[in-house]
């Protein structure tokens, strides 16, 4: 094979990526950006951005806004933004990350997503040794007792998660009987799951058996699935600065991203 041709094969267009890094800083803006505002978050000169925007212009990537002259981005960018936001699909996009997650940690990989009757599984990836759970395809999780459960919990609207706990005994591990001082004491509990954005148990409610959960927002801020770590309690180690937590928080964080969430949105959810 001819390495030099090779190279000059996958050599990109400089133009186009800088192109890219003006659209990046529009993206990341809530409202139009001045010259000079786009020069200091892409660190190039004003004199040598005004020519990529006047292109950017033309390809109706970039607007300028009047009368102030500010940009923003333009109509086909915002005709790609709605063509990429209508083929998302959040079980599609998480496959390969399933697949990495489970062979870099060596434990068992669950995605769930919010169903008819609460948190429900829908993708499972086990690890090479055998650990025997109930938890399958199918599960639907308790939102008391287990790390995916209380996940959802906490990031769906409370009114339907008060209404969800009507029906928590038909969950795996469901707590029966809640008092109002027991639904008081657990949304304390997902305030804080929400300051730490995610969750764990340890031994509970499956004995010998640990979990890690974290959400996965998609563009609107909503929750639209929750990863979920699980191993036996031996060696699952659940510190919030563990290689496990700290390996899921990037995956979930990577695909939010290809799901057009930005973080800075987390205030808001």
């Amino acid at each position: 094979m001819d390495t030099d041709s090779t190279e000059k094969a996958q050599r990109g267009i400089q133009s186009v990526e800088v192109g890219s890094e003006i659209l990046l800083a529009l993206t990341h803006s809530d409202s139009p950006m001045a010259l000079k505002e786009i020069a200091q978050v892409t660190g190039m000169p004003p004199a040598k951005l005004f020519p990529y925007l006047v292109s950017l212009i033309k390809l109706q990537l970039v607007h300028r806004v009047e009368p102030s002259g500010d940009y923003a981005p333009g109509a086909l960018a915002l005709r790609l933004g709605l063509y990429g936001l209508q083929r998302l699909n959040p079980l599609r996009e998480a496959e390969q990350d399933v697949l990495a997650l489970a062979s870099k940690t060596g434990q068992s990989v669950f995605l769930t997503t919010w169903g008819p009757n609460g948190p429900v599984v829908v993708r499972q990836e086990d690890p090479s040794y055998p650990l025997h759970l109930t938890l399958r395809v199918g599960t639907i999780m308790s939102l008391v007792n287990t790390a995916t459960g209380r996940l959802f919990g906490a990031y769906m609207p409370e009114p339907l998660v008060h209404k969800a706990l009507e029906d928590e005994g038909i969950r795996l591990s469901g707590a029966l009987n809640l008092k109002s001082a027991d639904k008081q004491e657990l949304f304390r509990q997902y305030e804080k799951i929400r300051e730490e954005g995610m969750t764990r148990t340890s031994g509970h409610p499956l004995p010998g058996v640990n979990a890690i959960a974290a959400p996965v927002f998609m563009f609107n801020g909503t929750i639209a699935l929750a990863i979920t770590l699980v191993g036996p309690a031996g060696t699952f180690d659940t510190r919030w600065d563990g290689e496990l937590a700290l390996t899921l928080r990037q995956t979930a964080s990577d695909l939010s991203y290809r799901l057009g969430y930005s973080a800075t949105q987390g205030s808001e959810v």
